[in-house]
């Protein structure tokens, strides 16, 4: 993502062996950390109740 925002990019190809297998956007990363990070809070509060 680091990459995306420095370069001012929004996609980035996806290729295999020179061929373009699709198109990552940074929608796409930031729905994924937003999925770690509720992961990451779920785990630390059963945690912090003991279960």
């Amino acid at each position: 993502m680091g990459i995306m925002t420095v370069s001012h990019l929004r996609h980035l190809p996806v290729v295999e062996d020179g061929q373009l297998l699709g198109l990552l956007s940074i929608g796409d990363l930031v729905k994924e950390a937003i999925a770690e990070q509720a992961s990451l809070i779920q785990q630390l509060e059963q945690y912090i109740r003991g279960e």
